[in-house]
This record gives C-alpha cells, sequence and structure tokens, in this order.
C-alpha cells in the first residue's frame, strides 16, 4: 500500500503483503453480501480464495528477483500493475479457481477482479504509486495519501472481523468500507490542500513531493527549486525546514557516464527522485544517486552507488539500502575490493 517513514521498496514488501492480505479478508466477507456467494459455502469458501490471491496478484512480479536485485526494483508496480493487466489478472485467477465450484464463473470473476483493482488503487496512494498507464506510459502516479502501514486502516478492518462474530458480515463489511474510504477521501483532500498550500509559498518551486507520515495531517516535504532541495516536515499549515541540499553536481561526466551503468539504471529506473553525488577517495571516485524521498534526518538510506577506479579501469556498483553506517563502510569496502558489480 504505501510507507514507512525512510523504508525503501526491498524492506516494505512484508508489510506490503500482510496489508493486502488483511484488505482481501475483508473482501470476502464483503462478498457475502452476494446472495449468490452467501447461498453456497463452496462457492464462498473459493471466493474467499480468490480475493486473496487477487490482492496479492500484482506483486507477483517478485519474480523477477530470479534475475536479480536491480530487475525486480526496474519492473515492481509495473507491468503487473497496470490498467490492462487488471482484468487478465482477474480471468487468470478466476478461471484457475473455477474448476473448484463449477458454477457461478461471474460471480467469482468480479470478487476476484475487485480484489486486483483495490490493490492497484490501494498502491496509487502511496508515495511510491504505480505505472498504471503501462504500456502507454512509464509515468509514476502516486497520490502521496497514506503510508505503507496505515494503522488507520488495518484498523477499521480488525474491528470488522470483531464485528462479524456478532453481525453479518457483508452488511458489516459494507459499512467498514463507507468509513475507509470517506478516511481515504479526507487524506487525499488534505494532502492536496497543503501541496497547494506550499505551492502558493513556494512559486519558483520545480516540483513538491508529500511523504505522508502515520499522523493525520503531517508530511515530510521535498521541495526542489532551481537551486536546492528543501527537506521539512509539514503539520497544521505550518512548515519547519530541517536542512537543504544544493543541486551543484560535481564531475558531471562521471555522472552521466554513471546512467549507463546496469544496477543504476534499474535503480532511475523506479525513481523520478534520485539526485547524484560525487565523493573523491585515495583509490578512486564514488558516485551516489541517492532517492531523495525516503530519509531519516540527514541520511538517505536507498540508493545506488557506483564506483570507479582512478584509473578508470574498475567499475562496481550497489543498489539497494544502507541501514547503518557499518553498512555503508562495508559497502564501501566491498566495492573498492571487488573485482566485479554486485547487488
Amino acid at each position: 500500500m504505501s510507507f514507512l517513514n525512510g523504508d525503501f521498496r526491498l524492506r516494505s514488501d512484508r508489510v506490503d503483503t500482510f496489508s493486502h492480505v488483511v484488505i482481501s479478508l475483508g473482501l470476502g466477507a464483503l462478498a457475502q453480501m452476494d446472495p449468490t456467494v452467501s447461498a453456497n459455502e463452496t462457492l464462498s469458501q473459493v471466493v474467499i480464495f480468490g480475493t486473496v490471491i487477487g490482492s496479492n496478484a500484482p506483486d507477483f512480479d517478485f519474480l523477477y528477483r530470479l534475475k536479480g536485485k536491480g530487475s525486480y526494483i526496474r519492473n515492481h508496480r509495473g507491468l503487473s500493475h497496470s490498467l490492462p493487466a487488471l482484468p487478465l489478472w482477474g480471468i487468470l485467477i478466476s478461471g484457475l479457481l473455477y474448476p473448484i465450484v463449477a458454477t457461478a464463473f461471474f460471480h467469482l470473476f468480479i470478487w476476484t477482479l475487485l480484489a486486483v483493482v483495490l490493490h492497484v488503487f490501494f498502491d496509487l496512494f502511496n508515495v511510491h504509486g504505480t505505472q498504471i498507464l503501462r504500456p502507454f506510459s512509464r509515468t509514476w502516479v502516486a497520490f502521496d495519501a497514506i503510508p505503507l502501514l496505515d494503522p488507520y486502516i488495518l484498523f477499521l478492518h480488525f474491528l470488522g472481523f470483531g464485528l462479524i462474530l456478532f453481525y453479518q458480515a457483508g452488511i458489516t463489511f459494507l459499512i467498514i468500507y463507507f468509513i475507509l474510504f470517506f478516511y481515504l477521501t479526507i487524506r487525499t483532500i488534505s494532502a492536496i490542500l497543503t501541496k497547494r498550500h506550499l505551492q502558493d509559498h513556494f512559486i519558483n518551486a520545480e516540483r513538491i513531493k508529500l511523504i505522508p507520515r502515520l499522523k493525520l495531517f503531517k508530511w515530510d516535504v521535498l521541495i526542489e527549486t532551481e537551486e536546492d532541495f528543501l527537506f521539512g516536515i509539514y503539520s497544521v499549515g505550518s512548515l519547519t525546514i530541517e536542512h537543504t541540499l544544493s543541486k551543484k553536481i560535481n564531475y558531471p561526466a562521471l555522472v552521466s557516464n554513471s546512467r549507463f551503468d546496469q544496477e543504476v539504471s534499474d535503480f532511475l529506473a523506479a525513481t523520478n527522485y534520485a539526485y547524484p553525488f560525487v565523493e573523491v577517495r585515495k583509490k578512486g571516485y564514488f558516485v551516489y544517486w541517492k532517492d531523495l524521498r525516503f530519509r531519516t534526518k540527514r541520511f538517505f538510506p536507498a540508493l545506488a552507488i557506483q564506483f570507479i577506479s582512478t584509473d578508470f579501469k574498475k567499475k562496481n556498483s550497489y543498489i539497494g539500502r544502507v541501514n547503518s553506517l557499518k553498512q555503508y563502510k562495508k559497502v564501501v569496502r566491498n566495492l573498492t575490493n571487488s573485482s566485479s558489480s554486485f547487488n
């Protein structure tokens, strides 16, 4: 679904899956409003299987990991989350489950499709977003409204699971989802108004990115101007700028060439908010591409690093997340001493 402050795609998968499973079970309970489903116990169980599988199907692109971390980073939330893929997932999953019940294919398909659609729908509201417009466009669409592990969404679902012990499941979750979509509307309107407020004050800003926090109406903010990046926290109409980064690029030729490195290219395909920094050391140059959306104070854990030796004969690269100074030193040491790229 969305975002834990300072987190990165590869680390958030388990949290993401947990959220989608919880939502899929809620959708399975909502399906009991369908008289055809509720009247057939076997169909009811198969529909729940369909919603659970359908709610996680777009993330089956984890298979790209078999080709390496870079391939997964490049392709996650791409074609598998696109508009053309949604009905295809529904047909595929329903077709696989239909022989179990051999009846009411349309009902099975509709609820499975709804689970797939809701998966992509919720993903659109986080800081990552999806490439929902593929194959027509590789643009990342993100509404920046809710965090990855949203406690309010999970609370509403667990409340619903408790209430169905006493009330009809379908009606209970119909009410739960009315409340849930009202909550999403409030957070989305808040994001729109917050960004508009910031745009009114930073009229020369090239881009403004909001990173939703767990607390309502509080955001981490990234403001890009022609000269620099501003990082701050916005809460209840007040913005606090914590620090800035200059957009001056040293060694532009090294930065430009680093884009042709496969790992760096994979990393850049997954974000529009990476910015390069070059560090000179005794054994060579380090080109850092930091994803500015994810930070802990002045530290940016999601990044791509390319090492180039002083004689330009050795080039190694790393992409992923660096969580500590100890890990950072290990990555730098491995890049310096390794004879080939690694992940």
